[in-house]
């Protein structure tokens, strides 16, 4: 007979003690204790508490000797809280006696002092301390190995949870008989086909809270636990599943209660992952088998009430769990475990920082004037989204001033906190915790707007949801990403015709038509809009997914719904809103910065980042930067900013010390240029680069005599005003300086000498001829110098006629006068045929000019000239510049050089150029309005005027477009003497799609120029 079927053990107190005197040679007071099959005793004796115990006569010795050797060997490991065993007077573990029903072992035991978990009451902190105490006792299991521990046909084995599938039939209620045959039918496909690769120990097996120890004074913290009876090889984990199997039965927050265990346990031993994700199944097991066990004894024995009112607890827990989605409590366990809450989340993270992706709605959002539609106050006035008044309130919201073509849209945060949730159907059965948090991206448009797929990828399902605050019509599609990692977007809130556009299966490619936004009456009762989401597993889901998750649970959301900006790759102003908008900074700028300063566009702009060809303003919009020539490499380029934040990190200082920085840069840069330019002085920018030129010429020639060109610019201080007439003729100017000459401006279209060809060119040389004469006849003596941009930028973009430069060069040259190329506009690879502007007229300067492009917009630029003029040069006054030249802005400079090279920066300026003149040249032939189209590479300009044949500037007109294309999303401006050229000097990393960006937004601000939106 086994231990179940023999009665247990039913001796008088008397004949107990007499037992603890014969064996142990103690003697003290005896107190029974509850036991289901032994007999067992609290003995008090000597001043120490232990516990007697005389076993079933039908026990298996062998499990009592496994008993004995599990308590040695966790003695031997230090274990706290177990149970020691006390040898008997021979030196033995037990001593064999009669029970009445045969022979039995009696035992003693040391007592674990404290109250049972069952009397203490519950708390997180406690369930995280039984974590932790399962953790200790099985990594001090780990390695321990007994026979008796093999019990194949151990009826409470985790590891034989099929062998009571059958008696699912004894459990008499239907629903409750379904429930647990789904738990089985699961386990059956999902976890029995796992566990052999399983670790495997020797385990208790039964941690319930009549035998788990709590400390007296604290308990909050498990102190021990006791009755090994159970004790059985099997699955590692099982020991974990089985304590939180009990422990959960009346917790109130079930999440919670498994993250604060899981958490324990993994801080004293860690699972793996194939462990975390059958834990969940194992503990909802371990609560199958014990109903169907009860079940069962109760259909044996149908007059033990208490049988089946001891599942109840059980039943509760597993229908509350079953009404949670089974798969989203694997992604809590391996979360608690210290996994990402998903197996592909890493995987679909990486893919998708670099995939190309579709927009989701065009034009491209991320262009989009925009307004983040927060629901935290920030918005009182805003009525909710299920508030068929937000139509209106938000078509109000649209600015008056936006061309028709530009899409204005709102934005609802992932991750928003949001009190709209309060129907049942975000209530939670595991927690009093509601789901409150935005798992998508909405995306607030007309009803209609069109949805194209991202990625190309199959349909997965296409399904209406009709619930109210439901999704309606909704769309999940399925994706892949490399090693065949699947992945899920999903798209709510649509239109009808969904069911007409796609179908279950269908492949899909990145940017096509998926669906149309929906109406009120069509998806869940919502303002239009697009709930947009990514889902790195669907769970338990089919046709619909959660879209809002919990607080506390967020970061086990964020990896099972990933923030769907990884594919909408909004700025993240896009959902905030700025407490400091451009109307509040032109308030504030105006008491704090000279008047003088101007600033761009009729409607201010307010900048918060930069990226490649892209500016990003305070509400997240992108705005397309076709003119910005100082970042020449790009807004913010990575290998720049690393350089200037390593370097900066490590040294900065002047260049009274000796650097190979400043050497290795200076051989780099002037490599780059022709003939004898090879000495080389870094300073701070443009302006002092000229400045530092024209004294180098000055010095070596002996006087300050200056040859300019009408209409340059060649900087902003008092040195550089006086030499540019695009300054002092204008409004706020002065009197041309004595020692300055203006020679005619070579402008093929609308100067004195039209035309590129190289007559022109002399003709326009002439004039410096004249010049340096005026020089001679005022002065006696030739000038100094003739300083010039190889391109004209502030002049109009002109490209001067061919064979201009090397025919006033040839002059001034002739008269003893230094030549000075002022490169800071058009050099480094601009002009896309040649690196340098003056190439492309087949000259050699003097002295070469740089400005801030050569360190992309950092404080950098540097004057290049021979040895001849620098040792003239040096006359013995000091030329010293505090920073120019220290290490941080030479390490950005070979920076700027690296990209250029590195990622063909010139020819991509000759491709995307050429591209552009073209269309520019396109455009010109079907709008009056533009009399010129002229540059080179990527600096160019559009010349508009009313009269082709009286070239009347359209100056008005001008700004007009410049203004138009802002509101597009694009960033241009005007030069030339009338203000009336479209200028174009855009970041190197401009590229045809770029281009054609810009280029439709002309065409849309000329079409409505055209149509009487007028100037």
């Amino acid at each position: 007979m086994s231990a179940f079927e023999t009665p247990p053990p039913a001796l008088d107190v008397e004949t107990l003690a007499t037992f603890v005197r014969r064996h142990w040679g103690l003697s003290g007071s005896l107190r029974p204790l509850i036991s289901e099959r032994d007999q067992n005793a609290r003995l008090d004796a000597e001043g120490r508490r232990f516990v007697l115990k005389l076993s079933n006569a039908g026990e298996d010795r062998g499990q009592l000797a496994l008993q004995a050797a599990v308590l040695r060997h966790l003695e031997g490991q230090g274990m706290e809280g177990i149970p020691r065993l006390i040898p008997t007077l021979a030196g033995a573990d037990a001593a064999e006696e009669e029970t009445g029903h045969g022979p039995g072992a009696v035992r003693l035991v040391t007592w674990v002092e404290g109250p049972l978990l069952s009397a203490a009451p519950r708390s997180l902190a406690q369930l995280e301390s039984l974590g932790a105490f399962v953790g200790r006792f099985t990594r001090a299991m780990q390695g321990f190995g007994h026979p008796a521990a093999f019990r194949a046909d151990f009826l409470w084995s985790l590891d034989n949870a099929g062998g009571v599938e059958g008696w699912v039939a004894d459990i008499a209620d239907p629903a409750r008989r379904a429930l647990v045959a789904g738990l089985f039918a699961r386990y059956r496909t999902r976890i029995a086909p796992r566990l052999a690769g399983l670790r495997a120990s020797v385990l208790h097996q039964d941690a319930n809270d009549n035998n788990v120890i709590v400390d007296a004074a604290n308990p909050d913290r498990v102190a021990g636990l006791i009755d090994f009876g159970d004790m059985a090889h099997g699955r590692t984990i099982n020991e974990l599943a089985i304590a939180m199997a009990y422990a959960l039965l009346d917790a109130p927050d079930l999440y919670a209660a498994m993250r604060a265990m899981i958490a324990g346990h993994v801080a004293e031993f860690a699972i793996t992952e194939d462990e975390a994700e059958v834990l969940y199944d194992l503990m909802r097991m371990r609560l199958a088998m014990s109903v169907c066990i009860s079940s069962r004894r109760a259909r044996e024995h149908p007059g033990n009430d208490y049988l089946t009112i001891s599942q109840r607890p059980a039943f509760a827990l597993l229908e509350r769990l079953g009404r949670i989605d089974a798969e989203f409590m694997v992604a809590l366990c391996r979360k608690a475990a210290g996994f990402d809450a998903t197996r592909g989340v890493a995987a679909v993270r990486g893919f998708l920082a670099g995939a190309a992706v579709a927009p989701v709605v065009r034009p491209d959002p991320g262009r989009a004037a925009r307004l983040a539609l927060l629901t935290d106050g920030t918005h009182p006035e805003m009525p909710a989204f299920s508030d068929r008044a937000f139509d209106a309130w938000f078509a109000a919201q649209r600015p008056a001033s936006l061309p028709a073509n530009v899409a204005f849209l709102g934005f609802g945060p992932y991750g928003e906190r949001r009190s709209v949730y309060a129907t049942d159907q975000f209530a939670d059965a595991a927690s009093p915790e509601r789901r409150t948090r935005h798992t998508g991206i909405d995306i607030f448009a007309p009803k209609g707007t069109e949805v194209f797929a991202p990625l190309s990828g199959r349909v997965l399902s296409v399904t209406y949801n009709a619930d109210p605050l439901d999704y309606g019509h909704t769309l999940i599609l399925e994706h892949e990403a490399p090693g065949g990692v699947r992945f899920f977007t999903l798209y709510g809130h649509l239109a009808g015709t969904l069911p007409e556009l796609l179908r279950p299966g269908q492949q899909v490619a990145a940017g096509q038509l998926v669906a149309h936004f929906g109406d009120w009456h069509e998806n869940g009762g919502w303002a239009p809009h697009l709930h947009f989401q990514i889902m790195t597993d669907m769970l338990s889901q089919a046709g619909n997914f959660f879209g809002v998750g919990h607080e506390s649970l967020w970061d086990v959301w964020s990896d099972v719904i990933p923030d769907a900006n990884l594919i909408l790759r909004l700025a993240p102003e896009s959902f905030a809103v700025d407490p400091h908008p451009p109307e509040k900074l032109l308030a504030r700028r105006a008491r704090a910065i000279g008047p003088s300063l101007s600033i761009s566009y009729a409607e201010k702009l307010k900048m918060v980042r930069g990226q490649g060809p892209w500016l990003i303003d305070h509400t997240g919009r992108r705005y397309l930067d076709a003119v910005n020539n100082i970042t020449h490499v790009g807004h913010c380029h990575p290998h720049v900013v690393a350089a200037i934040a390593r370097q900066a990190a490590r040294l900065n200082t002047n260049t009274r010390y000796l650097s190979e920085l400043i050497l290795d840069f200076s051989e780099r840069l002037t490599a780059t240029l022709p003939r004898d330019l090879r000495v080389a002085y870094f300073v701070n920018s443009g302006t002092e680069a000229n400045e530092l030129a024209l004294r180098i010429a000055r010095t070596a020639i002996g006087k300050k005599s200056t040859v300019v060109l009408d209409w340059a610019y060649h900087g902003n201080s008092g040195g550089m005003v006086d030499v540019s007439p695009y300054k002092f003729k204008r409004k706020g100017g002065y009197p041309q300086p004595d020692f300055v000459e203006i020679a005619d401006f070579p402008d093929p279209y609308r100067g004195t000498h039209r035309g590129m060809s190289e007559a022109s060119g002399r003709a326009y040389a002439g004039d410096v001829a004249r010049c340096l004469e005026a020089v001679r006849a005022k002065t006696g003596t030739p000038a100094a110098a003739f300083i010039a941009e190889s391109i004209s930028g502030v002049g109009g973009q002109v490209v001067y006629p061919d064979g201009y430069l090397k025919a006033a060069y040839a002059h001034v040259r002739a008269a003893g006068g230094v030549c000075i190329a002022d490169e800071v506009q058009c050099g480094f690879g601009r002009v896309g045929a040649a690196f340098w502007g003056f190439e492309l007229q087949g000259v050699v300067p003097d002295i070469v000019v740089m400005g801030k492009p050569i360190g992309n917009g950092h404080p950098l630029a540097a004057v290049v000239t021979t040895p001849d003029l620098a040792a003239r040069f040096a006359n013995g006054m000091e030329y010293f510049n505090s920073f120019g030249g220290n290490p941080v802005s030479m390490a950005v400079g070979m920076a700027v050089l690296d990209v250029i090279e590195g990622e063909g920066l010139q020819a991509r300026a000759l491709e995307t150029g050429d591209y552009m003149l073209a269309r520019f040249g396109d455009m010109a032939a079907r709008h009056p309005l533009i009399g010129d189209v002229r540059g080179r590479g990527l600096f160019s300009g559009v010349e508009l005027v009313r009269d082709r044949a009286t070239l009347e500037p359209a100056t008005a007109e001008a700004g007009w477009i410049v203004n138009h294309i802002r509101r597009q999303g694009v960033l241009a401006s005007t030069d030339g003497p009338f203000d009336n050229v479209l200028k174009f000097k855009p970041p190197m990393v401009f590229g045809r799609a770029e281009a054609d960006i810009l280029i439709d937004a002309l065409e849309v601000a000329f079409a409505d120029l055209a149509a009487g939106g007028g100037a």
